[in-house]
């Protein structure tokens, strides 16, 4: 390809840090950013859009600009909502992000006024008034994950007024998920599960699975400690909020029943006040806040244990652990997500019930063949699945079809293999 594209790329978040929950469109940027011209918009519900962050995505686009961080410029309403008492600090979060999503639509209306871009690279929900105006530039939407199944499924675990307010949150990403099929053709989905959700049984878009760094999420020569149970991911996030505490109070004491001395780590960022106290009510558990690396506790944990009730998409946090081999215990909401097809044999022990984690964490406690099995198998499931390098021509190839190009390359590849 000689001439590279111009493209305005949309996020709902800075991809920043690698532990954000938002790497996929870091590395889609790292990949694709030096082969085409990127001009970079993005909302934020960070308080900063920080040096580090700058300094990493720089080198690979041509512009940045970012929306939602507190400025003077926000309405009053925005700034004084803080004060409610109980829910005043997430309503503000909430009206300044509905905030930025306007002027994100305006800066996005300014640039293609001004501008000539051969495509629109867009994720999110909260982004999509940014580009519902937009007729004239073809648009590669990366649905990801469909938001929609993980809020119905908080719903059945939440109480009456969290239920409320996830029922409004379901209608209004409802809404945006049917707007944004309507909206381009050119689709992008994390999963084959998250695809049906979205589209049915219409086996359109493209599959760009979330992937790992093999070679940084490989196991040093750390041994496994026999009895430790592991689980990782940011804590604040609510299906890691409740998969922590359901290990924590419900699955934890029937382990203990047949091995008292096992030990817990719930190993991330941002664990809530609930959780802390939860850990401080049972010995042994220990809730590690932010750490710098958290291939050291995968390395020693004897089993993963991933309790997610509701999900979407596919969970970084358990490629990490499969590529560490590490075994995993985790539910089938999780195990939908890494499903290439029906007949696909997951390297992993599915439970749903606290009995049921129990008794498969037993099982593997007590056999070590089974573990190395799983361990085995779980690394070379992710090496042959879930690397980036796999996407990166896939979605390359997408917006030269949005744009109306060819890539001389891939169709070369193609003619040959016919």
């Amino acid at each position: 390809m000689n001439t590279p594209l111009k493209v305005l790329y949309i996020t709902t978040e800075i991809p920043y840090p690698l532990t954000s929950g938002f790497l996929r469109h870091y590395y889609f940027l790292r990949a694709l950013g030096p082969r085409h011209q990127i001009a970079f918009l993005s909302l934020t519900k960070k308080s900063e859009f920080s040096q580090e962050a700058r300094q990493a995505l720089a080198p690979l686009v041509e512009s940045m600009q970012v929306f939602g961080m507190p400025q003077a410029s926000e309405p009053w309403l925005v700034r004084k909502v803080v004060h409610l008492p109980v829910v005043g600090k997430k309503w503000q979060g909430a009206l300044r992000i509905r905030w930025a999503a306007r002027e994100l639509q305006k800066a996005v209306h300014a640039r293609l006024r001004d501008e000539r871009f051969d495509l629109i690279m867009f994720s999110g929900k909260n982004t999509f008034p940014a580009i519902a105006p937009v007729h004239e530039t073809p648009i590669v939407a990366d649905c990801c994950d469909a938001t929609s199944a993980r809020v119905s499924g908080e719903m059945k675990h939440a109480g009456p007024v969290r239920k409320l307010w996830l029922l409004m949150r379901y209608l209004e990403v409802k809404r945006i998920e049917k707007r944004l099929v309507r909206k381009t053709s050119f689709l992008v989905f994390a999963s084959h599960r998250d695809r049906k959700v979205m589209l049915g049984n219409l086996e359109a878009g493209e599959i760009l699975p979330q992937a790992v760094d093999a070679e940084y999420w490989s196991r040093a020569s750390l041994p496994h400690k026999e009895n430790c149970l592991v689980f990782t991911g940011v804590m604040n996030y609510s299906p890691n909020h409740d998969a922590a505490l359901f290990l924590i109070e419900k699955i934890l004491p029937l382990v203990r029943r047949e091995f008292p001395g096992v030990e817990v780590v719930i190993g991330g960022r941002d664990p809530l006040p609930a959780l802390q106290a939860a850990a401080q009510r049972h010995a042994r558990v220990q809730v590690t806040g932010f750490v710098e690396d958290l291939r050291p506790y995968l390395a020693q944990a004897a089993v993963y244990v991933a309790p997610i009730r509701y999900a979407s998409g596919v969970q970084n946090k358990i490629l990490e652990a499969l590529a560490m081999a590490t075994p995993v215990v985790t539910t089938n909401v999780v195990a939908d997500g890494l499903r290439m097809n029906e007949k696909t044999q997951l390297p992993l022990l599915i439970a749903e019930t606290a009995e049921q984690f129990a008794e498969k964490i037993i099982h593997l406690l007590q056999q070590k063949k089974d573990r190395e099995r799983l361990s085995l198998a779980g690394r070379q499931f992710v090496e042959k699945n879930f690397v980036w390098a796999r996407n990166f021509e896939k979605l390359e190839r997408l917006w030269l079809a949005a744009a109306g190009r060819k890539n001389s390359r891939v169709e070369k590849h193609r003619s040959d293999k016919l």
